[in-house]
């Protein structure tokens, strides 16, 4: 009974750094979906396919780099419980040898 009321992890396998990974690369691909636009605004041509599939892909990217902020929130106490038990870990180790 004490397990069902614990706040389950909104993604079990991401670790800190998965998210670091996640989040430096979706914000590459926005910023540079961003200045394709403002490229072909600033040109003035007609927009194309591709300027419309670049729209999508920076609404896309942004709307997972806003997902990765909620589950930065969410997630952030496990995050700090697995990196304070891998520091107890490296502590006992050090203190073995």
């Amino acid at each position: 009974m004490a397990e069902d009321d614990l706040p389950k992890r909104l993604q079990p396998r991401m670790t800190r750094g998965g998210f670091r990974t996640q989040f430096v690369l979706w914000s590459i691909m926005a910023v540079l979906q961003l200045a394709r636009l403002v490229g072909s605004l600033v040109v003035g041509t007609a927009w194309d396919l591709g300027d419309y599939l670049s729209l999508a892909m920076l609404i896309l990217a942004a709307g997972y780099l806003v997902y990765l902020l909620h589950v930065r929130r969410h997630d952030g106490r496990f995050w700090q419980e697995e990196e304070a038990l891998r520091e107890e870990e490296w502590d006992r180790r050090g203190r073995a040898l």
